[in-house]
């Protein structure tokens, strides 16, 4: 009943606030005292959810109720305070001039538009084909949006598969609620996630430098073969792509503007960050170093901007609040990734100088190098992409380096020194410090840098040709051409070679996902059972699990076929790997009536499996 009040609170104020816009206060209403302490009611009243929040989630007894309660208490105290600082900053709508800026600048918004528009058509054509097979870290997470949507974990402030907060996994629980426990439903996410991240750079870059660049940035990422491949694999790496940009440019809009609720928006999403994968927890401390570098290099930003950037700091503890406490408490989940991952943490350091020779600067050496000639050098293998090819074309890769030393060059205008921070903390912290780089999953966030580079690279050779009395129109022809020739460039590799190639094949998870997919067909009533290898592929696999949750699943050998019973009123699903094709005649001659068939792999005529089908009943336990 609470809730519902303080929501029709929120609700008031932003009624009041359409109201004030319609009609504005006389200069003695203008007096009043009553904005300031509404401000003060609605901040603590946010004070107050917060500390019932912590106090909620530090309960040793946790129950569903309990739990709904503090997911409540966190929305709302978000809301009341976003409330009390745009109150008391008597803030409003800005409708006329949105609308009058709408329609000066169409032909911008339509082009943006298409290229978002792009950008979602090549992530969602042949979403289900291609990467093929599916992950098994998409059906984990399936998994978890799963439980969230049966009730089965309640709890928002706790992590799930891989040390992940549950938050993360609320997209894909929606996705799975609409269109069903399927792997659209996950894929969809990061399909949704991808396109934003279009959006998101194309906002940042506007802001920095202006229109071209916007869109030649945007442009780039909307087929760089690399952000195409995370935004079709239903994992929460692609959020890195769209914190990132989005975060930076709501840092950069408050501090040109001076809005509140830019920087409000700014604390929120730095909180946010925190909520998704672990890598995108480097969003926070990009802005925080951002606001103190323009706040070194402009002369009394901090003195005209105190309220504002406390305004930043309330939106970001009110938003990171209950994760805080739950990771101060329970620091192995916060350092889970890290301590898998980095080389410092888990003594891989130490072993590889020992197997190697190397001296500590040595390895680091060798470890920036393999993550630094990914870009232009070396093939983009394992982690989700196992690419032929680095990340860029040669026209890209040039291009890329033109943008770069400009960028470099002009290292302390506050736009450069943040756009650099940006790529070398994420190929540092996420390449350079982890083990058996290049890490492709742990560099997404640079994705949106690469499009910068390469559209200030594309500006530069366009101001050299002003300069040579080149035609603005004719300048802006070549611009178009370079994203056309790297768009065609990347779209051929990554729907026609990559696809053809079969490079990201993995056997144990085509099995996993065409069982799986069979599995479906067949029902609940028939039994899965799996002659394989468990170096390869499990009966319970992920995908499997996923794709055919209440079939049971039971892992054979030659040894264990004895075991080989049925439920009472199932069939069997019987699955056998090529090397295991005489186990499976066995079994077949013990327990006739059913029917043989075989999968091949999808893209070579290659046996995948054997499987034998017995119907309901075909078979009688003794």
């Amino acid at each position: 009943m609470g809730g519902i009040l303080v929501a029709a609170a929120i609700g008031l104020f932003y009624f009041s606030t359409w109201v004030v816009e319609k009609q504005k206060l006389t200069a003695d209403e203008a007096v009043l005292p009553a904005p300031g302490v509404v401000r003060l009611l609605f901040i603590l009243l946010s004070l107050t959810l917060a500390g019932l929040l912590v106090l909620n989630i530090t309960a040793s007894a946790r129950t569903p109720e309990l739990d709904n309660n503090a997911a409540q208490e966190w929305v709302l105290s978000i809301l009341g305070f976003s409330s009390g600082a745009l109150w008391g900053s008597k803030w409003r709508p800005v409708r006329a001039e949105a609308i009058e800026w709408l329609k000066s600048e169409r032909t911008e918004i339509i082009l943006a538009g298409l290229l978002v528009f792009a950008g979602l058509f090549l992530r969602l054509v042949f979403l289900l084909q291609h990467p093929y097979p599916w992950a098994g870290d998409e059906a984990e997470i399936g998994l978890e949006g799963v439980r969230l949507l049966a009730r089965e974990k309640t709890n928002l402030f706790d992590t799930g598969w891989s040390a992940q907060p549950n938050v993360s996994f609320l997209p894909t629980m929606f996705n799975i609620w609409v269109f069903g426990q399927t792997m659209f439903a996950v894929k969809f996410t990061s399909v949704l996630t991808g396109t934003l991240s279009i959006l998101a750079i194309y906002l940042l870059a506007r802001e920095w430098f202006g229109f071209e660049i916007a869109l030649i940035s945007s442009a780039f990422l909307v087929a760089y073969p690399v952000h195409l491949q995370f935004s079709r694999i239903g994992v929460g790496n692609i959020f890195d792509s769209l914190m990132a940009p989005l975060t930076l440019w709501l840092v950069f809009r408050a501090a040109r503007t001076g809005r509140v609720v830019f920087f409000l928006f700014a604390g929120v999403s730095s909180g946010l960050a925190f909520y998704l994968y672990a890598g995108t927890r480097l969003v926070l401390a990009l802005a925080v170093a951002s606001f103190i570098y323009i706040g070194v290099t402009q002369k009394g930003f901090f003195q005209s901007n105190a309220r504002s950037l406390g305004v930043y700091l309330g939106g970001l503890l009110a938003t990171i609040n209950p994760i805080a406490v739950f990771f101060i408490r329970h620091p192995v989940q916060f350092m889970t990734r890290l301590g898998q991952e980095s080389i410092f943490l888990n003594g891989w350091l130490e072993r590889h100088m020992a197997e190697t020779g190397l001296t500590m600067g040595q390895v680091f050496l060798d470890q920036f190098l393999q993550t630094v000639n990914v870009f232009f050098i070396s093939d983009a293998t394992p982690n989700f992409l196992n690419f032929d090819r680095p990340y860029l074309t040669i026209p890209g890769a040039v291009f890329f380096v033109l943008g770069f030393l400009h960028s470099l060059w002009r290292l302390f205008d506050r736009r450069h020194f943040v756009l650099q921070m940006w790529f070398w903390s994420v190929v540092i912290l996420g390449g350079a410090l982890t083990f058996y780089p290049p890490a492709n999953t742990r560099l997404v966030m640079i994705s949106p840098t690469m499009g910068v580079f390469i559209a200030l690279g594309a500006w530069q050779v366009s101001t050299f040709l002003l300069g040579r009395k080149v035609k603005r129109s004719r300048a802006r022809l070549l611009n178009a051409l370079l994203v056309l020739l790297l768009t065609l460039q990347n779209v051929s590799f990554y729907f026609i070679h990559y696809y053809s190639h079969r490079l990201f094949n993995h056997p144990g998870g085509e099995i996993a996902m065409e069982a799986g997919l069979e599995l479906q067909e067949l029902g609940e009533e028939y039994d899965y059972f799996l002659l394989g290898d468990p170096g390869l592929v499990l009966a319970d696999m992920p995908t499997t699990v996923f794709l055919a949750p209440h079939n049971k699943k039971v892992d054979l050998t030659a040894d264990t076929l004895s075991d080989f019973s049925i439920e009472p009123g199932h069939g069997a699903f019987v699955v056998a790997i090529p090397e295991h094709k005489d186990i499976l005649d066995r079994l077949m001659e013990q327990n006739p009536g059913g029917e043989l068939r075989f999968t091949r792999y999808k893209l070579m005529n290659k046996v995948l499996y054997y499987a034998y089908i017995l119907p309901p009943g075909a078979v009688t336990d003794p």
